[in-house]
């Protein structure tokens, strides 16, 4: 193992050249995940650097969820999952949402999602149905007050789309735009009267269409649905 950890000299910090290297022998998947890296003591020799360095990088890497320093075991690759990625992603839309953003998420929104339930369509289970008639008598018995909860509703109905598809780049892609629903919509469900009747009206067009296979119906259902989110968005913006 010593040939992929040869000895450093950079312009970059060490921890950060460290970090460099590693992540490297991650990527390129010399060391898969659930495999121990060698100890500590052993890759300052096999790097030239000092133990404190060392440390340093295997703390950033730890941070982003790269490795998983065990006491008394040891540095293993972590297993990485979607959800390292999504987290950060949905992180970052949340603290930039402003009046710009909500606009791009509508605007991201018709790119993406008449395509995601066109797939659904094609792709869907039984149990796909049965969570989306679920959701449908929820967001339909959902308090009238309580908007948030409505905006938590919707965007699990377009999450359950998105599972349908069954592409897991897909809920990757979407669920961090999609968890920024819960506060755009509640604030279009508590300015915009007719908003969540208009909700559950074209939720139901697009469930039917998607129950039937009919994949260019929910294409269009879901393009109709979208723009009318939009108009009702663009109409809170303008007033608040």
């Amino acid at each position: 193992m010593q040939n992929l950890f040869p000895k450093i000299g950079t312009d970059l910090t060490l921890s950060q050249e460290i970090v460099k290297k590693l992540e490297d022998i991650i990527r390129q998947k010399k060391v898969l995940p659930g495999e121990k890296l060698p100890s500590e003591m052993e890759m300052c020799s096999m790097f030239g650097v000092s133990r404190t360095s060392l440390r340093e990088a295997l703390q950033m890497l730890s941070a982003r969820g790269l490795i998983t320093i065990r006491k008394g075991s040891g540095i293993y690759v972590s297993n990485y999952s979607s959800t390292q990625v999504i987290k950060p992603m949905s992180l970052f839309l949340e603290l930039n949402l402003d009046r710009e953003y909500i606009i791009h998420v509508m605007e991201v929104r018709k790119m993406f999602e008449p395509n995601i339930a066109s797939l659904a369509a094609l792709n869907r289970t039984e149990t796909d149905i049965q969570k989306l008639e679920q959701n449908l008598e929820e967001l339909k018995n959902s308090p009238i007050d309580n908007f948030y909860k409505q905006g938590e509703i919707d965007r699990d109905f377009h999450l359950i789309i998105a599972e349908a598809c069954k592409n897991s780049i897909v809920q990757i892609i979407v669920t961090p735009i999609f968890e920024l629903m819960p506060k755009i919509r509640s604030i279009v469900y508590a300015y915009v009267q007719t908003a969540k009747d208009e909700a559950i009206d074209f939720h139901f067009k697009i469930f039917e269409k998607i129950k039937e296979k009919d994949a260019n119906g929910a294409y269009q259902m879901m393009i109709k649905h979208l723009e009318i989110a939009e108009q009702h968005s663009r109409k809170v913006l303008d007033e608040i």
